[in-house]
């Protein structure tokens, strides 16, 4: 487990007037951590947030609260507009490049960036610390303690050779996954490799000729990275051995997409077990902790159908008026 947690990634700055009082007026800059704020119950607190309903729908199903706060733009996000929201704490992704420009006008203002399984767990402590409040600080260490259980049913080194596995971000334009990132990681604690060898990063462009080069064993597609189908539609694709094999799955995505960076990478880590050491999941055994994740860390009643369609990347069912 170790070195699975080897070379994690935090960033976090903490201004000195950060403490003087629990902050109730939070914009976040980055669509991850909204789902973190959510675990933390602080969703009541964000006044602006980047993510929308038609893009993370559960996450406003669960979290009704957020249709309040503003929507702003994540790649340019405006001092002057957070001054006028009277923001007291300002969640930024470290790939932002903003946080000096905001904290010079004098908000406050805490990075958040990490592309290790620790980086995940410093970030939602270092979260639950910054919004002062003592039960989110007992959810962090909840879900500490069962994402550590749950890394400790490693698959890695029980495959061998261990099954070549290509994560697509995009099917248009075609975009993979390479190593140096979370979701390499959780290909190698499931057991298997990460078939596209020398890419490092996230949503990486690629060709189809490469891809053939690569001729991964199973093929794992992002929620909202393209049908499934058009893969054994397509003569190139069918060239492929997870094609071919039927081995191609698409990646589950509830509050947030499972496969990155946010609480519910702890359900990505079980399902991506499963499909890579055995080419199915136990749908019942898989609905079941859905519910349970869900009732735990969101505080919130899934039922049965609900939890099958995140499970299927699914979004809900609108209600009637």
């Amino acid at each position: 487990m170790k070195a699975l947690l080897r070379g994690a990634m935090a960033v976090l700055w903490v201004p000195a007037f950060a403490w003087a009082a629990p902050p109730q007026r939070i914009v976040d800059a980055w669509y991850a951590h909204n789902a973190t704020l959510l675990m933390l119950g602080a969703s009541d607190r964000v006044v602006a947030t980047v993510v929308t309903p038609q893009r993370f729908p559960w996450m406003y199903r669960v979290a009704p609260m957020l249709k309040k706060a503003e929507i702003i733009n994540t790649t340019s996000v405006n001092a002057e507009e957070l001054l006028r929201l009277q923001s007291d704490l300002v969640f930024v992704p470290t790939s932002l490049h903003a946080a000096s420009a905001l904290r010079a006008v004098g908000l406050n203002v805490a990075e958040e960036g990490f592309d290790r399984f620790e980086g995940l767990l410093d970030c939602v402590s270092s979260t639950a610390e910054l919004l002062q409040d003592e039960q989110a600080k007992s959810q962090a260490q909840a879900y500490r303690t069962a994402f550590t259980q749950a890394l400790a049913q490693s698959g890695e080194g029980r495959n061998a050779p261990a099954p070549r596995v290509l994560h697509i971000a995009s099917l248009h334009p075609l975009q993979i996954d390479g190593d140096q990132s979370i979701i390499d990681q959780w290909i190698r604690h499931a057991g298997g490799v990460n078939a596209a060898q020398g890419v490092h990063g996230n949503k990486r462009p690629v060709t189809i000729e490469q891809i053939l080069v690569w001729n991964p064993d199973i093929v794992i597609l992002g929620a909202d990275a393209g049908d499934t189908a058009l893969l054994t539609q397509d003569p190139l694709w069918q060239r492929v051995k997870a094609v071919q094999d039927r081995r191609v799955y698409r990646n589950p995505a509830g509050v947030f997409n499972w496969d990155r960076y946010s609480p519910e990478l702890l359900l990505q880590l079980e399902w991506s077990r499963e499909i890579i050491q055995g080419g199915k999941v136990d749908r019942p055994a898989m609905i079941a902790r859905i519910r349970d994740f869900y009732r735990r860390f969101y505080s919130y009643d899934l039922g049965d159908a609900d939890a099958t369609r995140i499970l299927d990347a699914e979004p809900p069912i609108a209600k009637n008026g």
